[in-house]
């Protein structure tokens, strides 16, 4: 009998690769600002302050020429007008002889004190004028200013490769072993 033996071997590929390899360089941007501030220039001129005292003043009772000239005129007739009033009471009373009023009683009524009135008055205000002078203002911007240096990239690329080769040879044998012709029989 013959029996047939099948041997088999299954090819290989072999690969040999070479990896892409690059490499970048890469340098960043440099970028500088610089602000310049603003300047400010602000001019005032003093402010101007009156104060005027004199009203107050003379409420107390302590005046200028002027014033003080108008108060003694005041005072003048007042007491002008008092004098004349009282001499008039006095020529009316020793005028009226029905009454029958002696020169001495006249006399002691006119040495009568006379009663004091007392009055609250108010004091007029000090005056204050306050002249406010505007700002006069300048401004100046002098800006930003900029300093740029481009960053770059630089590349070193080499591609990979791949190659194939035949690693191991497929083969398929086939051999028959035994014999035809039967002998043993």
């Amino acid at each position: 009998m013959i029996d047939l033996q099948v041997h088999q071997q299954f090819g290989r590929i072999g690969l040999k690769i070479t990896p892409l390899q690059y490499d970048l360089t890469i340098r960043p941007p440099e970028l500088q600002v610089q602000q310049q501030p603003a300047a400010i220039t602000l001019k005032q001129p003093a402010a101007t302050l009156d104060i005027n005292m004199t009203p107050a003043r003379e409420s107390l009772g302590y005046c200028g020429i002027a014033a003080q000239q108008r108060v003694f005129n005041q005072d003048a007739l007042a007491s002008f007008n008092a004098g004349l009033e009282r001499r008039v009471r006095e020529g009316n009373e020793l005028g009226a002889i029905e009454k029958k009023i002696t020169v001495a009683k006249v006399v002691s009524q006119s040495m009568v004190p006379i009663d004091k009135h007392l009055e609250l008055v108010s004091i007029a205000p000090i005056q204050i004028t306050v002249q406010v002078n505007p700002i006069d203002m300048q401004i100046r911007v002098l800006g930003v200013s900029t300093d740029l240096t481009q960053g770059t990239v630089q590349a070193n690329l080499q591609y990979g490769t791949v190659q194939s080769y035949l690693e191991q040879e497929p083969y398929v044998q086939i051999q028959a072993v035994g014999s035809v012709i039967n002998t043993q029989s």
